[in-house]
């Protein structure tokens, strides 16, 4: 961790969250899903040692200590028993799974109508707005990264539902740049469509690049700031942004838009 940290200051970040992969608490055992996330019985350790260092580079950045968490539907009380009583700064939410299968495994979209894998995860994004478990809501639009393109028909009734149920959440939408990485063009997670849609709505944005070693810490962020302006927004008037469990350093759009 003290490494990604190291890679945030060389990137002249004043803030930084850490937020590793939480465990899967969705299957059954300590460790059900290694090589992703990580198990029940490394949480304490993980979140000891990012407050440590969060205590250590205090004087040189802003560390907040996170958790990328997965919403599983009906599970939801047991994730809020995962969470209690973990001092963390922000919780980000995410969906991983749709019909109990990864939204990043290609193999899916041979045998699946993708129209309905669509509906089911947006659905489950919709539902983890409303949970009250998280603070960000991470990588939207994720599970369109390796499936065929979405109709404009089909997309513009779902992305309106996710943008009204996510304004009214109070939640955070992170702008993941892994998008650009997995989709190899120029759109990030959510994309532009969506994007637009939120900016509408006035829900406060952040900025993640979704890094997987130090080398990604700030990943693909001039090409978040050029389209935040695309939209009317201008990233330099970050602040401050309250959420369930306190600050996140955010773009306020209703403050931040130029237009």
């Amino acid at each position: 961790m003290a490494d990604y940290i190291e890679a945030a200051l060389a990137a002249g970040l004043r803030e930084f969250g850490v937020s590793d992969h939480g465990p899967a608490y969705f299957f059954p055992g300590d460790h059900p899903c290694p090589g992703t996330q990580m198990a029940l019985s490394e949480l304490p350790a993980y979140v000891r040692e990012a407050h440590e260092l969060k205590a250590r580079f205090a004087d040189r950045i802003a560390v907040k200590v996170g958790l990328e968490a997965d919403f599983a539907l009906g599970r939801e009380d047991d994730c809020r028993a995962m969470l209690a009583g973990q001092p963390f700064d922000y919780v980000l939410g995410s969906v991983h799974w749709v019909n109990g299968r990864s939204i990043f495994d290609r193999t899916r979209w041979t045998a699946e109508d993708a129209g309905e894998t669509y509906s089911a995860y947006y659905e489950l994004l919709i539902q983890a707005a409303g949970s009250g478990l998280f603070d960000i809501l991470s990588h939207l639009t994720a599970v369109e990264a390796y499936g065929p393109p979405i109709s404009e028909e089909l997309s513009d009734r779902l992305y309106s539902r996710v943008a009204q149920a996510v304004a009214a959440s109070g939640c955070v939408v992170e702008i993941n740049t892994s998008g650009y990485r997995k989709l190899g063009g120029d759109e990030p997670f959510p994309n532009r469509k969506l994007l637009r849609l939120l900016v509408a709505a006035g829900v406060p944005l952040t900025f993640g690049s979704d890094a997987h070693r130090p080398a990604d810490v700030s990943f693909g962020r001039e090409r978040v700031t050029a389209l935040l302006a695309e939209l009317g927004v201008d990233a330099s008037r970050a602040r401050p942004v309250n959420v369930r469990r306190g600050p996140i350093l955010a773009v306020n759009v209703p403050n931040g838009a130029i237009v």
